[in-house]
């Protein structure tokens, strides 16, 4: 059964009591009213002291067709280059966001240089009716990297003072006067017709170097795609308006300006490439009319299939030609073979067979055979040995041999002529053979210079179309809407700010009390003692301010007096089921310093004013404090009694002279071993008179968590009163009372909550004090004027 009440005691402490878990908060709420209030001004001083930020807009079509692949329209036919395709929206905002783009415009505009005055609790950029402008005159490349500021203000319409950043110095200078900073040079120009000298004249001109202001614009400068269309958004958020439009009016136009230079500085290149391709194409087709003349030249021919034919029929007519000649040689040699055969006799000739040419050799073949017919007539008439007959044969034989030397002489010609036509008839037969090589060389010739030729054609062609692309080219996008700026500004938002301001306000006590929560570990209320222990709570004291020891006296009506009263009240009920004449009441604690003497003396002066019997025994032997408390001497008690110093214990009882029926009985003298002094049976003789004396004994022990001296003297006590120190006592040492509760260590414990402070559910103001184990004197802790109205 035990067990599970341990277990029901548990499970309420893990609920949460959400009442309570408000209230400690809502008890600080002077802390709460004050941190609002002040965030909430803080806030609307920021918000005041912030220049308004205005957010201009401005929107572009991306065009369908653009970029690189139109420039080299000329070319669109050819499949291999793969050109062709639409815009890119994504990419078109990545140009846009380029740092190319964003250095242009802020070389174009000179953003890297502004002016700027203080206009109250704002630091306002001029840019309209600028009173003074800078005018460079060193390297304007240098100058960009300088980041400075100088203070300016201007005397009159000829002088200024000016202060640069970093130096102490104030110059004073003309307008149009050389200025120097570093290696820079720079002058001042007026820019204003008459000087005001009530009005407001002094500004700060800011150089900042152009890397920073170019990243400082890139980030500043945002973009969106607009769905399912080719639009972007583009959108400046800037404190000046009129200067935000320019700069995205700017930004567009440069941009423009960019893709129209872009696709000319393709289309100039494709006319170069054009340019070096028709020249170099020029050069291969001169070139190949050089190796067609060559070639025409090297093979002897003007037109191949006319030369062709002609071979053919010079062959012919050669091989004819041979033919003759072959069969005039075979007659030749026929007739010097039968000449040969000639040796006394003579025999005819033949005549007009294959020497018709050689007109000689056939006048004497003629006369041979002539002259040899005579011969032969005159021999059928007369013999040999006539006169004319001799002189034929002489005649004839002469003739004969000439002829022979003749056929001889026309023998080697034709051998010779017919080597020739020999000869010429393999030239022929070479030429006609390698016809089909020379066709197909020649046509190779032929198509290189058709191909050259129709690219030359194609080159020039397309070198007229790109020129009319230059001349229409245009940008990628059309604007849609120039810059505009939005009349309500989008910066600073008063209201989130003033919302900020109040959540700030209420969180930051909020946190504070959370983590002194978080990180308290003491106990404030009886609520805090009831989620950590189960031990009937008989009551709790209020703190008290005052400086009196004994607070409930006869006629005190103070809040501390009547928790004593009803502590009393209490103790009765509880006692009630003690059979004895006289009580035991014990009084202890976890530690030292949680006011049990105070409790004890009070409880017994409670109990005295019933007009009972009271003894109040200081049984604390390490650290004695009753005598202290009571701002009393130091005398004999419990421990010279309890070593045989005193042989009765009513000789060391003293009266107390401020309360009636009360007496006290002190610790004694520290003794060296108060653990064995208490095992002394002496002590039982002692509890046995006094109860016989006395109708209440309230007994100031020692705390419980620190000695053991208590709980071997507690089987003489009716009851524990166990007191817990509000603010004081950490509330993981109340394990130890609950520990002791449920072993039953000590009986009928009760706790009583000291210096509880009834004004506040958590801490309080002042309470009393103790130093160390020692017990020191207990402190009133007075407030200040600020604690009074802020206090816990």
């Amino acid at each position: 059964m035990e067990n599970n009440l341990q277990n029901n005691f548990r499970n309420e402490n893990d609920s949460i009591d959400i009442r309570s878990e408000i209230e400690k908060y809502l008890i600080h709420w002077k802390w709460f009213l004050l941190s609002t209030v002040i965030c909430l001004g803080i806030a609307v001083f920021y918000a005041k002291s912030k220049v308004n930020v205005y957010q201009s807009n401005a929107s572009v079509l991306i065009k369908e067709e653009g970029g690189a692949a139109s420039e080299l329209s000329a070319f669109q036919d050819l499949s291999a280059l793969g050109l062709g395709g639409k815009n890119n929206v994504t990419d078109e905002i990545e140009i846009i966001k380029s740092r190319t783009l964003a250095e242009a415009y802020v070389r174009e505009l000179d953003l890297n240089v502004s002016l700027f005055q203080q206009q109250g609790l704002k630091k306002v950029e001029i840019f309209k009716n600028i009173p003074i402008k800078p005018q460079v005159l060193s390297n304007k490349e240098s100058f960009y990297q300088l980041d400075t500021v100088i203070d300016i203000t201007i005397i009159n319409k000829e002088q200024f003072k000016y202060q640069i950043e970093g130096t102490d110095e104030e110059n004073t200078a003309r307008f149009g006067q050389k200025l120097k900073i570093g290696n820079y040079e720079f002058l001042l120009t007026p820019n204003f017709e008459k000087f005001n000298e009530e009005a407001n004249n002094s500004y700060e001109l800011v150089f900042k170097s152009l890397d920073e202001t170019i990243e400082k614009f890139k980030k500043e400068v945002s973009m969106s795609e607009v769905d399912d269309a080719n639009i972007i958004n583009i959108s400046l958020q800037y404190p000046v308006k009129a200067k935000a439009e320019l700069i995205l009016n700017t930004l567009i136009d440069l941009y423009n300006q960019m893709s129209i230079e872009d696709k000319n500085q393709v289309g100039k290149k494709t006319d170069a490439f054009i340019e070096e391709r028709l020249e170099g194409i020029k050069k291969e087709l001169d070139q190949v009319d050089r190796i067609e003349e060559a070639y025409k030249k090297d093979k002897q021919i003007t037109d191949i299939k006319e030369q062709g034919k002609l071979f053919v029929e010079e062959k012919s007519l050669n091989e004819q030609v041979l033919f003759q000649k072959s069969t005039q040689l075979s007659v030749v040699e026929f007739m010097i073979e039968n000449i040969q055969k000639q040796k006394e006799d003579f025999d005819l000739l033949p005549s007009s067979i294959g020497i018709e040419d050689n007109l000689q050799l056939s006048a004497s073949v003629a006369n041979f055979n002539q002259l040899l017919l005579e011969r032969n007539r005159l021999l059928r008439t007369s013999s040999s040995a006539n006169p004319v007959v001799q002189n034929l044969n002489i005649e004839l034989s002469n003739l004969r041999e000439n002829i022979k030397f003749s056929l001889i002489n026309s023998k080697q010609q034709l051998k010779i002529a017919i080597n020739s036509l020999k000869e010429k008839e393999s030239q022929y037969d070479g030429k006609i053979s390698s016809m089909p090589q020379q066709v197909r060389e020649y046509r190779v010739i032929l198509r290189r210079q058709e191909i050259i030729a129709q690219l030359y054609s194609y080159l020039l062609q397309k070198k007229e179309e790109n020129k009319i692309s230059l001349a229409v080219t245009v940008s990628n996008a059309k604007i849609i809407d120039r810059a505009y700026s939005n009349k309500k500004p989008v910066a600073p938002k008063k209201p989130i700010i003033a919302l900020a301001g109040l959540i700030i306000g209420l969180i930051i006590p909020f946190a504070i009390i959370y983590i002194r929560e978080l990180l308290d570990t003491k106990f404030h209320s009886r609520e805090d003692i009831e989620k950590h222990v189960s031990i009937p709570i008989l009551g709790d004291i209020p703190f008290d301010k005052s400086e009196e020891k004994v607070i409930i006296k006869q006629g005190s009506r103070s809040s501390s007096a009547e928790a004593f009263r009803l502590l009393r009240t209490n103790l009765d009920f509880i006692l009630s089921g003690v059979t004895e004449k006289s009580k035991v009441i014990f009084v202890t604690s976890t530690v030292s310093g949680e006011g049990k003497t105070f409790v004890s003396v009070n409880t017994a002066s409670s109990l005295a004013l019933t007009g009972k019997k009271v003894l109040l025994v200081g049984l604390d032997l390490r650290a004695p404090k009753i005598t202290q408390y009571l701002g009393l001497p130091n005398r004999s008690g419990v421990s010279n009694y309890l070593i045989g110093q005193e042989e009765k214990i009513t000789d060391v009882v003293f009266s107390l002279q401020e309360v009636d029926n009360l007496d006290v009985l002190s610790s004694g003298v520290v003794p060296p071993n108060p653990a064995e002094l208490l095992l002394n049976t002496r002590l039982q003789t002692m509890f046995e008179e006094l109860k016989e004396i006395y109708d209440y004994i309230v007994v100031d022990t020692a705390p419980v968590n620190l000695v053991t001296d208590t709980l071997m003297i507690s089987k003489y006590a009716d009851m524990f009163v166990y007191v817990a120190r509000a603010n004081y006592l950490d509330k993981r040492l109340l394990e130890v009372p609950q520990k002791l509760y449920q072993e039953k260590r000590l009986p009928n414990i009760s706790i009583l909550i000291n210096a509880m402070s009834h004004e506040r559910s958590y801490g309080y103001g002042g309470y009393y004090t103790y130093g160390g184990y020692g017990y020191g004197e207990e402190d009133n802790v007075k407030q200040n004027f600020f604690k009074k109205i802020f206090k816990r």
